[in-house]
């Protein structure tokens, strides 16, 4: 692009104008011939080095982040970057939203084929931006589109040494809530200064946000000085902050004792609060387990509740947390918030600006706002008297009524706009066809605030605020007067949407009304509504908002479905749940096969149910008394258990379509609901009578098969490499259990699979009381062998006497030969990690075939738990290690409680090496094995065996040759993690490879 053709300086120049006013950047304002460079923000560099450093990796595909505050200038750093390397890579951007992911994905693997001449290839990496934040089936673009271009990779045989693609991945990031630093060992005094600048700038970032409750998380090297460096920066802010610091903050176990340990957080927030005063306070919590701080955290949101957003946070905590190790960070950040440097560059730049336009230069908001260090106070200066005057004359007027949906939308959707031709329909409405004037004319007293601007195929221009801080001074403006956001959203929903059929309208509004009043931010928890919902609750116009927002959008079930939740969740009154029932039913009727639809009709009964003061938690878990009708309370579980069974049924009817991710939430309703209405056998509470009784009794059964599932479906997966499940999950589901079943919860375990996996999670004396009584099967009964071997495999992690292995192996190569086929998946696991060579293990005469075994376990395993483990990370549960018979398995799992003996296990450090670190990476007390690669699949060579594993990173498998893995085993199989192409130069940090 502009290679050949001369550019007009024109329009080069109003290129630059718009842009450096608010319009999104192009192409041709980084056209060097006609412009001054554009200021490299901090994160320039970092994403230069962080690419070079990928175009090295070998892989398929690879990735880089890019996070960004909307306003901060992220679009423009990732053009810059793209700039930067158009003559080294193929530099392209992903411009059209409405995503289909595979055709992108074919016409990113023809750019990387692209060759003038088809004899003579000339492949060359693709550097792809991804700017969107768009996700299909609740997935980010990114994961799909990562999918789909392995896929067309395979499907076309293409084998690299060197990334066919580097995405560049922008997602907008909201810095005011929360934020992770990783402070390495060993920086220079300069590199430690400009970490500590970091720090106060997000410390200052966050001050100017609206949350109550912000957090930074400083993970630091126990021997990086992070500790010290936190006080530092506590003692230089300690006249503009109330400063604390807790050193191990947190005593007791949550594991151990729960009541107590809800007392202690309960204490340690009524101490906070009473410090605060009228300052923020700025909290450093110095500790070596941050587990507990989503619970204080949950403690003084729920002590600060009140209708307003706040002006600042009341606590900014800095959660300083020492490791062993730490890693260097993997993606780069952009804030609205300058660091020193940066605005030594600006005030340079803002001089040649001056100097360049004059006058002129004071209507370039955006680059203004920016140089000035995005101050609020910048944004409010920029409405003029004119401005207000105007609003004050002519509330109603077009112009004001087209500004405030300008203001609205920018605000809480930022770099959202509005179609230029449907803002001029709207104008028009108010002029007869004489003396109709143009759009400009009537916007002219506000035209200096605003943009104009087409993007992409687009070829309707569409108009913005210049930034978002402006929408936000302006929202300000027309709220002080009389001008509420309920009422604007209303208006721009009457005048804008409701009953508009243009294409070009329904495309550009529906994601933008979705992200106002639908989608719910996650924080530090996820918020109950929208922002835009949460900050017009007080107002008392929520409920007819979303009525109207539901009849324009009347095919979507996600308004009905939000009515519904606000109904129970905020409303007041005898009628909340009538209304609620009837939203939600209304959300079901518009997808009534979609069993995320259905799960808030269970919430609706079983909230209905849980209006109680429950003894069981401290006092901050507080809601409203119930009612005393044990007959009307059994009729709402009943229902609640009736929309969850339905949920259940619809979640399981969603499996026929290929790559559903199975919802849960049917299954653990329903044993919410049972655990609650257990309390109701107690007599001395509620006269019972025996029908009563036998309507809870009868779910006994429906409630072991639940929790079974769980046992299983928890153990062997998680939502995501990086993501666990919610802790509320394990205790629900094991809480439910005890209340029916008078046979413990350690025993109960002790008879499945899943659950003995748990004693790995304890300390010693728990696993020996439960364990060391194990006894011998007296039969050949397939599960009574399985668990007996597992258990003796636990005991073996503990250095605790066990079974020897041979024993074992006997027991095992006895069942594989009476029946090969048709085994449980944990059958086949058992025979993997008992019959895999060790590093000087003696041969097993006559083994099992380890081929067949794995081809086995994946049937098994598909046909078992494919459908519902399905888009859930599975866990890798051992790993081969370096020591003989069972001593050679090392655990997976990462919790562990201090001064007790536990297994051998790998750091969750080393976890992460081994899903995200390079080729290079050594584990001490791992065994590396040899393996090969063909035709896009990995094979471990043991002995003259090849046996196929699971790539854990498929990009990773990029060409054919002769590799080198870690091997770790989940429920589905054997594992190659961290593949490394031998027969090249590697870096193995002057550790010698061990293969056999």
């Amino acid at each position: 692009m502009f290679e050949t053709d001369k550019v007009n300086p024109d329009v080069a120049k109003y290129n630059q104008i718009n842009f450096l006013k608010g319009a999104p950047p192009k192409w041709l304002n980084f056209y060097p011939e006609n412009i001054q460079p554009l200021v490299e923000r901090d994160g320039f560099n970092d994403l230069i080095q962080l690419i070079e450093k990928r175009k090295g990796k070998r892989c398929l595909i690879t990735d880089v982040s890019l996070r960004y505050q909307s306003g901060s200038g992220g679009s423009t750093l990732a053009m810059q970057v793209l700039w930067r390397f158009r003559k080294d890579l193929r530099c392209a951007r992903v411009i059209d939203s409405d995503l289909d992911t595979k055709e992108l994905s074919k016409q990113v693997v023809d750019l990387f084929l692209m060759s003038n001449d088809q004899h003579h290839p000339n492949r060359r990496t693709v550097l792809l931006l991804l700017d969107t934040k768009e996700k299909i089936n609740d997935q980010p673009v990114k994961n799909v589109l990562w999918e789909n271009l392995l896929e067309e990779m395979h499907k076309r045989d293409i084998n690299t040494k060197t990334p066919a693609v580097i995405i560049l991945n922008c997602s907008p990031t909201d810095f005011t809530l929360k934020d992770t630093l990783i402070l390495p060992p060993n920086l220079s005094e300069e590199a430690r200064k400009q970490f500590k600048e970091k720090l106060l700038q997000q410390i200052r970032l966050q001050r100017k946000g609206h949350w109550k409750v912000t957090i930074i998380n400083l993970f630091h090297h126990k021997d990086s000085g992070g500790s010290t460096l936190a006080r530092e920066v506590l003692s230089d802010l300690r006249e503009e902050f109330t400063c604390e610091t807790l050193t191990n903050p947190f005593k007791t176990d949550i594991t151990e004792n729960k009541d107590e340990f809800e007392r202690e957080i309960e204490n340690i927030g009524k101490d906070l609060l009473g410090k605060r005063q009228n300052k923020t306070l700025l909290l450093l919590l110095d500790h070596e387990d941050d587990k507990p701080l989503r619970y204080l955290i949950k403690n003084l949101q729920l002590k600060l509740q009140h209708p307003n957003r706040a002006d600042h946070p009341a606590f900014i905590i800095i959660n300083a947390v020492s490791k062993s190790a730490v890693r260097a960070p993997g993606d780069v950040k952009l804030k609205m918030e300058l660091l020193p440097e940066e605005q030594e560059k600006f005030a340079q730049k803002n001089l040649e600006i001056k100097q360049k336009y004059k006058k002129m230069s004071h209507n370039l908001h955006s680059f203004n706002i920016m140089q000035r260090g995005f101050q609020k106070e910048d944004a409010e200066k920029m409405i003029t008297e004119e401005m207000v005057k105007h609003v004050e004359d002519q509330k109603d007027s077009c112009s004001t009524r087209l500004l405030s949906f300008l203001a609205l939308i920018n605000a809480y959707v930022p770099g959202s706009h509005l179609a230029k031709p449907l803002c001029k329909k709207f104008i028009e409405q108010e002029w007869s066809d004489e003396e109709k004037p143009s759009l400009e004319m009537i916007m002219k007293p506000f035209q200096d605030l605003m943009v104009t601007f087409s993007e992409g195929e687009q070829k309707a221009d569409r108009m913005r605020l210049a930034h978002p801080m402006i929408a936000d001074a302006c929202l300000k403006m027309l709220t002080e007067h009389s001008m509420r956001r309920s009422d604007i959203a209303q208006d721009f929903l009457n005048s804008m949407v409701k009953g508009k059929e243009e294409r070009i309208l329904m495309s550009n509004y529906e994601k933008t009304c979705k992200s106002m009043l639908v989608t719910r931010p996650k924080g530090l928890v996820k918020e109950k509504f929208s922002i835009l919902i949460l900050d017009i609750i007080k107002e008392n116009k929520t409920i007819p908002l979303l009525k109207l927002a539901s009849e324009c959008f009347f095919t979507d079930p996600f308004y009905p479905q939000t009515l519904a939740r606000l109904y129970y969740i905020e409303e007041k009154g005898e009628h909340k749940y009538v209304n609620a029932e009837k939203w939600a039913k209304v959300a079901i009727e518009r997808d009534n096969k979609n069993s995320h639809i259905r799960d808030t009709l269970g919430q609706v009964h079983k909230n209905h149910l849980l209006r109680i003061w429950n003894q069981r938690r401290s006092e901050w878990w507080k809601v409203e008394k119930p009612c005393t009708d044990i007959k009307t309370r059994l009729i709402i579980a009943e229902d609640a258990i009736k929309a969850f069974d339905d949920e259940e049924k619809a979640a399981k009817d969603e499996l026929a379509t290929p790559k559903t991710k199975y919802n849960n939430r049917g299954r653990f309703g329903f044993l919410q609901v049972c655990k609650e209405i257990y309390d109701l056998k107690n007599p001395e509470i509620n006269p019972v009578e025996q029908k009563h009784l036998d309507f809870i009794n009868g779910h006994r059964r429906d409630v072991e098969r639940k929790y079974d599932f769980f046992e299983w479906y928890l153990a062997f997966s998680k939502p995501s490499v990086k993501e666990e499940d919610p802790d509320y999950f394990h205790r629900d589901v094991d809480d439910c259990y005890n209340q029916y079943f008078s046979q413990t919860l350690n025993e109960k375990k002790k008879k499945s699979f899943g659950g003995l996996l748990y004693f790995l999670k304890s300390d010693i004396s728990v696993c020996k009381q439960h364990l060391s009584s194990f006894e011998k099967p007296q039969s050949e009964n397939e599960t009574q062998i399985v668990l007996y071997i597992l258990a003796n495999i636990i005991l073996s992690q503990f250095g605790e006497p066990c079974e020897k292995t041979e024993r074992l192996q006997n027991k095992l190569q006895k069942l594989w030969f009476s029946r090969e086929q048709g085994r449980s998946p944990e059958f086949y696991l058992l025979i993997l990690l008992l019959f895999w060579p060790d590093e000087a293990q003696n041969a097993k005469t006559n083994p099992p075939d380890l081929e067949e075994c794995v081809q086995y376990m994946s049937q098994s395993y598909e046909k078992t738990y494919g459908e519902y483990l399905h888009g859930r990370y599975l866990v890798p549960l051992f790993f081969l290690g370096k020591g003989r018979g069972l001593k050679k398995l090392v655990h997976a799992l990462k919790t562990h409680k201090k001064g007790l003996q536990k297994p051998v296990q790998l750091h969750q450090s080393d976890l992460e090496l081994l899903t995200e670190g390079d080729e290079s990476v050594e584990v001490e007390y791992l065994q590396r094995i040899n393996g090969k690669v063909e035709d896009h699949k990995v094979f471990a060579v043991v002995d003259e065996q090849q046996i196929q594993v699971t790539p854990h990173d498929r990009a990773s498998v990029c060409k054919l040759g002769q590799v080198s893995f870690y091997l770790g085993f989940n429920i589905r199989g054997p594992v190659a993690y961290n593949i490394r192409y031998e027969g090249e130069k590697q870096k193995t940090n002057g550790k010698k490879f061990m293969g056999y």
